[in-house]
Formats: structure tokens, C-alpha cells, sequence
């Protein structure tokens, strides 16, 4: 076997390596659930989550947020309805260019409980992310179960 051949697997391995490096989560939005308000949430009344975001790689002003409703007790939306009344987007603030801070999420009992049976109950599970202006996505946090008490 030549020498040269040795090399090939050398460089697969280097560009592996490489590639594999890009993709960590150090320039990458982090989010973490600080607090829930309510663990139920009755009409007219809303929950509250805190929740802090860290971006080394920049700000995540004007970019996206999303909130996602996984919902345990009743039947979720058909999956051809790819965003969905269980997929909210909000664009986030601009934050002044922070790339670390702190923010309230308000959802009222009307935004729980769109496109669902309204005369159910329901047990929901939400998950949280954010994309910068840049497409770099954040890592996904779920809340506890927060239940829906519906007439």
C-alpha cells in the first residue's frame, strides 16, 4: 500500500472533526425557564413564565420566538397544519443589542385554548425556542403541565 493512502482517512477524519465543531452550541441562543405563575389556568385568567436568554453570538432582537402546545388530553392538531393554532410565533424585542437578559411571557386563557374543544379540559405541555435574525436556533425548554379549566 502507498503512503499517500494513509493520508485519506487522516484528512476524512480532520474534515469530520472539523464539521462536527461548527455545530456546538457556544454561538447558539440558550433559553431557560426560570418560573410558571399557575400550574391551571381558568377562563380569564393567564399564565406567566420568566424566562432568560443568553446568545454569545450576538442578540436575539428581532428575531423569533415560538411557544408550542403539546395537548395531553385532547386531539392535536392534524399534522398537515404544519404551524397550527398550537404553534404561536412572536417576534422578539430588540433588547437594545443585549446578548443576555431576561423576559416575561404572558398567555391569557383564550391563547390556550385556541382550536381546541372549548368545552374540555385539557392538560398542555409547552415548549419554548427562539431563531436569531440570523437562523441560529436556541435550545427547547418545556414547562411543567399546566392544565386548562375550561366551562
Amino acid at each position: 500500500m502507498k503512503p499517500g493512502y494513509f493520508l485519506i482517512p487522516i484528512f476524512l477524519i480532520v474534515i469530520i472533526i472539523a464539521s462536527c465543531s461548527k455545530g456546538s452550541t457556544s454561538k447558539h441562543p440558550q433559553l431557560s425557564l426560570e418560573s410558571v405563575s399557575v400550574d391551571s389556568v381558568a377562563p380569564g385568567d393567564s399564565i406567566t413564565f420568566m424566562l432568560k436568554f443568553q446568545n454569545s453570538g450576538g442578540s436575539l432582537g428581532n428575531g423569533n420566538f415560538f411557544s408550542v402546545r403539546t395537548r395531553l388530553n385532547q386531539v392535536p392538531i392534524p399534522p398537515q397544519d404544519s404551524i397550527g393554532s398550537d404553534t404561536l410565533v412572536t417576534q422578539i424585542p430588540d433588547f437594545n443589542g443585549a446578548s443576555k437578559g431576561e423576559f416575561k411571557y404572558v398567555l391569557g386563557h383564550d391563547d390556550l385554548t385556541e382550536g381546541a374543544e372549548i368545552n374540555l379540559n385539557d392538560t398542555l405541555i409547552i415548549k419554548f425556542f427562539a431563531v436569531t435574525p440570523n437562523n441560529d436556533t436556541s435550545n427547547v425548554v418545556s414547562t411543567p403541565k399546566v392544565v386548562i379549566i375550561n366551562p
